[in-house]
């Protein structure tokens, strides 16, 4: 009985121990830092600090490659590597008629099934909150842009005064192009944010109707 109660009290403080660890990764904000390039393409290289360098997480994205690191008073302590570039999956051979009926039952989200004013809206909304509690100190948005359907290029026009309204030092250079598909974007950042204010933002629009239709809409088979 003595040994049952010792182990329930060493559960007890370490979930004690567990749920004050994640208070203070929601509540003592994050140093950030980063650079994504779309361009042929997605590269991105972005690194988190928290609590003066105790805790940092960096990652590099090239293609389908993914590199993470985790670093404790600035030492790495775990690396993950993901998947080289160039590699390939092994993928086992079907039949004509198998693949025939995965083209029919395949069917993903398209910019079509989210361009509508009500999705745009909250996205945007969202979009303004994140800056607003991301507050960076440096940011830099410089590219090309465009869109199959022209009026999602227009709305996505909104970003730009958007950002500027937040961030007055922001250096923007973003060119919609009306007449093709593209994506050409250079964005890097530096700043710092808190990650519970984050988490409740991102779990509120989450939630709202539009964004809950597009989200969790059943895929007709």
């Amino acid at each position: 009985m003595l040994l049952v109660l010792i182990i329930l009290k060493i559960l007890l403080y370490l979930l004690f121990f567990l749920v004050g660890l994640v208070l203070l990764l929601l509540i003592i904000p994050f140093n950030y830092s980063g650079q994504v390039l779309a361009s042929d393409g997605l590269r991105a290289q972005i690194a988190l600090g928290w609590a003066w360098r105790m805790l940092g997480i960096s990652a590099e994205i090239e293609g389908e490659s993914v590199d993470i690191t985790l670093r404790i008073l600035d030492k790495r302590v775990y690396k993950l590597k993901g998947r080289e570039a160039g590699t390939k999956e092994e993928k086992p051979e079907h039949k004509p008629e198998e693949k025939k009926k995965e083209k029919k039952t395949r069917k993903g989200f398209s910019l079509k099934d989210i361009v509508n004013r009500e999705f745009i809206n909250e996205i945007l909304e969202y979009l303004k909150r994140v800056l607003d509690i991301a507050k960076p100190k440096y940011f830099h948005l410089y590219g090309t842009y465009g869109f199959e359907d022209p009026s999602l290029t227009g709305m996505a026009c909104g970003v730009s005064g958007i950002i500027s309204s937040i961030i007055p030092h922001a250096r923007l250079h973003l060119n919609p192009d009306f007449t093709q598909e593209i994506m050409d974007l250079d964005l890097r950042a530096e700043g710092s944010m808190v990650v519970g204010s984050l988490a409740y933002q991102t779990i509120r629009t989450v939630f709202k109707k539009p964004i809950r239709k597009i989200l969790f809409r059943k895929r007709k088979s």
